[in-house]
């Protein structure tokens, strides 16, 4: 890999890649009106690595520049799986380099650190504050779009109702349930598995995506155990369960129901994120997809 350097306002710019890429991109930068204040440049950098798809690495006094939406696209892409199936090189090093986190020898070993889950990695990783000095303008840029780092806690304040309620339907067939939509309700009922299927409804009298995500929430938390055995033993006509059968059968539909309510909440919560981000329509689309 060849680099050459720049040098404005007492500042050294390098760039590192081809000779035709760091040529032009050299060339490129040398006319942006940098005056050496670092913070002002590294913005005004990384407006033009995204504005005209530079393709070298681009160090500012010895530390990268990073592409805005280069990071937050892929970023994205990893969202609409929930796994690391999708990370590259690039993102390896932003997450390793730019938040905090150590190599775990190679991207495949950074991958089963984390159990291949996007949602360990935030959890583990990118909730953390990690310090961000004040002339790391790019990156600072980066994780509060992200919602990451110091801006995580944002996340809990995402407004959950800009997403469309039928972008939930899709999540709650994939985890093993059949859904009816209905005027006011919606009817769930769990897929095979028992032989007295699961049943039950929410209200989603305003058709708001927090109507369904609530919904669940309260019907997991005030679930009535002792009126569900009941009922199970009144469609046992035929005295077939005995008590561990019974006891495996609610255990089991809680299991499922806490699994829909976790990751509703989650999928709808990156959801929202993109549509409330920057350029979200342009840019950033989220198919819904199951975490696997």
């Amino acid at each position: 890999m060849n680099h050459i350097e720049l040098n404005k306002n007492n500042k050294r710019i390098t760039f590192y890649g081809s000779n035709s890429v760091i040529d032009f991109d050299k060339n490129m930068i040398d006319n942006l009106p940098l005056t050496g204040d670092e913070a002002n440049d590294r913005l005004l950098i990384q407006k033009c690595i995204d504005d005209n798809n530079l393709k070298s690495s681009i160090l500012y006094d010895g530390n990268t520049v990073y592409s805005f939406k280069k990071i937050v696209k892929e970023y994205r892409d990893l969202q609409k799986t929930g796994t690391l199936d999708k990370l590259t090189e690039k993102m390896y090093h932003f997450f390793t380099n730019a938040c905090g986190d150590i190599a775990h020898y190679n991207i495949n070993g950074f991958k089963g650190y984390y159990n291949n889950s996007l949602r360990n990695l935030e959890s583990s990783l990118l909730s953390r504050d990690t310090f961000i000095p004040r002339w790391h303008s790019d990156l600072d840029k980066i994780f509060k779009e992200l919602k990451i780092g110091k801006y995580y806690d944002e996340r809990e304040y995402v407004d959950l109702d800009i997403v469309p309620i039928n972008k939930l339907k899709p999540i709650v067939e994939e985890l093993g349930w059949n859904v009816k939509q209905k005027y006011g309700f919606w009817d769930f009922e769990q897929k095979g598995q028992s032989k007295f299927p699961f049943k039950f409804s929410i209200t989603t009298t305003d058709n708001k995506a927090t109507e369904v995500t609530d919904g669940l929430k309260y019907y997991y938390n005030y679930f009535d155990k002792d009126g569900y055995i009941r009922q199970l033993i009144e469609l046992d006509e035929s005295h077939e369960l005995n008590v561990s059968d019974i006891v495996h059968d609610v255990e089991y539909n809680m299991g499922l129901l806490s699994r829909l309510v976790n990751e509703i909440t989650y999928r709808c919560k990156n959801e929202a994120l993109i549509l409330s981000g920057y350029e979200n329509n342009k840019n950033y689309d989220l198919d819904l997809e199951l975490e696997r």
